[in-house]
């Protein structure tokens, strides 16, 4: 078997209009022209050449996030170029988006957050790649 990447991630959302304007408006993500859309229950959003899937959940499904322990996901990240890493961060604070945890280490920066339903992302740059 020989992997290619991630095609896409797929999360299950409580309110699919809340998601959506958070996934659009706040992480400026764009419906894709690849995947058929189903308004209402299911849309798939380009995040460079993989997708992001944001679905209707049911509304008696158990709540399930990725978290910090446990057993199942814990986070994933979106990748930016080290040039846009701060101005990232000012815009989640601006949009009110409770930012976890922020730090430029060495090799790789990151800031964590989370989106609606609790689901904890990161935002990553890896400035000696992008030549910061």
């Amino acid at each position: 078997m020989k992997i290619l990447g991630i095609d896409h991630v797929a999360l299950n959302a409580r309110n699919l209009d809340v998601s959506m304007a958070f996934y659009t408006g706040i992480l400026g993500f764009k419906i894709s022209q690849r995947e058929f859309q189903k308004p209402g229950i299911e849309f798939f959003l380009d995040c460079g050449t993989s997708l992001i899937g944001l679905i209707q959940a049911k509304e008696a499904a158990p709540e399930h996030y990725f978290q910090n322990e446990g057993i199942g996901a814990n986070h994933f990240s979106f990748r930016v170029a080290a040039p846009d890493f701060d101005s990232a961060l000012e815009k989640l604070k601006a949009a009110g988006v409770h930012v976890l945890f922020s730090k430029k280490r060495e090799k790789s920066w990151s800031i964590y957050f989370c989106d609606p339903d609790g689901n904890k992302l990161e935002i990553t740059a890896w400035p000696q790649e992008d030549g910061a």
